[in-house]
């Protein structure tokens, strides 16, 4: 992808940054992402499991959540743990993090389904594994919101 680079001094103007693309791509979304000093996990971060350090891809994370003191990063068939709280976490993450409880944040787009009961409970479902989070009813709305800003806009 080539890009064009310019820049624009004016000393009477505000300091703005524009990025103009034909689509939405994973590097526009990159850029973006480091523009907004949220780079730091665009594509890979540091995991723990055992004694051991592992850099996993961002987008293979299905969610985090936090159980105490640990924050743990769930795949599809395994479970990481990071020092950074959750809080730290949402500042950080790309765009297709968010917040859906008091203890998880989740990638929506590993989100394969979603189930609402009567009593205003919603699970959200991952394609190829057994997992499961519970959307908290007050995040329910801004969780539909982002689905179909960010997945369904595809």
């Amino acid at each position: 992808m080539s890009i064009k680079v310019r820049l624009e001094i004016d000393p009477n103007g505000e300091e703005e940054i524009i990025i103009k693309a034909k689509s939405l791509s994973e590097e526009v979304l990159r850029i973006e992402a480091a523009l907004r000093g949220g780079s730091a996990f665009s594509s890979e971060m540091e995991l723990k499991q055992g004694g051991n350090d592992f850099f996993i891809k961002t987008k293979d994370i299905l969610f985090f959540e936090t159980d105490g003191s640990k924050t743990a990063a769930h795949t599809r068939d395994k479970m990481y743990y990071t020092e950074l709280k959750l809080y730290e976490l949402a500042e950080q993450l790309p765009h297709y993090f968010m917040r859906i409880s008091k203890s998880c944040i989740i990638n929506i787009n590993a989100v394969s389904s979603t189930r609402r009961e009567l009593t205003g409970i919603c699970e959200a479902f991952f394609e190829g594994t057994a997992k499961k989070v519970f959307i908290s009813r007050s995040y329910y709305k801004p969780f539909r919101e982002a689905v179909k800003e960010i997945r369904l806009k595809r």
